[in-house]
């Protein structure tokens, strides 16, 4: 169960990066093929830090997106 743990966090350490969470549609208007890949890094980062907190990680908040205001 160890080894689980440690990979877990190894994972969360490799694909967390807290600015990527921030990213929005917004970022990459009239670039469509850059806004999938955003929604795509910004969905896994999202799903590091979810993962981090059930493993009881000290992680940076996530960045709010530029433009969060808009919805």
């Amino acid at each position: 169960m160890e080894e689980i743990i440690e990979k877990l966090k190894e994972w969360v350490n490799k694909n967390y990066d807290p600015y990527v969470c921030g990213l929005s549609p917004q970022r990459s208007t009239g670039d469509y093929y850059d806004c999938f890949f955003d929604g795509e890094s910004c969905g896994a980062s999202y799903a590091a830090y979810e993962v981090g907190q059930i493993l009881g990680m000290d992680l940076e908040e996530p960045a709010e997106t530029e433009d969060a205001d808009e919805y």
